[in-house]
């Protein structure tokens, strides 16, 4: 009875979460006026595209704290398992690790995008890292599925991304801590 509870949150967690991140971008899109520079500059910040002062109420703060979050995540259910070999065929815990690796994509995406818009509102941290933090968010979900197919280059490729912004992070002054236990289940 409790593997089978164990199952049905495992399975149901994915459903929760792509549910209520939906619901969350889809109000943060009614509430901001859609602009054809934000889109474009998603991918690409150049310094046309920041701000000049903070355009939020402690971006630099909102910032650590999502990334914190996200790369946090990314290091406890996706990097150490597969420094381990648990998402090997055959592996001992690869369905779990498996489960829980798709919810932590999931959840490092959106703390990316999150972080990535307080990024966007500072404009010592947007000409610096607004670029690379935004390749972080739309490559971590590639990573994840080339990851159960057995190819590990898209791990090692985030890693590295992820060590290039904390390291840019720093020389600007805001040092990233990682958060060793993320919640990512809400």
């Amino acid at each position: 009875m409790k593997k089978l509870l164990t199952v049905l949150v495992l399975l149901l967690a994915p459903v929760l979460i792509v549910s209520g991140c939906k619901s969350s971008s889809d109000s943060a899109s009614s509430s901001a006026a859609p602009t054809s520079t934000a889109v474009a500059g998603s991918a690409d910040a150049s310094s046309s595209d920041c701000p000049t002062s903070n355009t939020t109420s402690f971006a630099k703060t909102k910032f650590v704290l999502h990334s914190g979050l996200a790369f946090g995540a990314f290091h406890r259910y996706l990097y150490k398992p597969y420094k381990a070999g648990t998402f090997k065929k055959g592996a001992d815990g690869r369905i779990t690790a498996t489960v829980k690796g798709g919810v932590a994509a999931l959840f490092i995406k959106r703390e990316v995008r999150l972080a990535s818009e307080d990024v966007k509102a500072n404009p010592t941290l947007c000409k610096a890292i607004a670029a690379p933090l935004a390749k972080v968010g739309d490559t971590v979900q590639a990573a994840f599925d080339k990851l159960k197919g057995g190819d590990a280059s898209g791990v090692d490729a985030v890693n590295s991304s992820i060590s290039s912004i904390s390291s840019s992070s720093s020389k600007n002054g805001v040092d990233i801590t990682e958060d060793d236990n993320p919640d990512i289940g809400g």
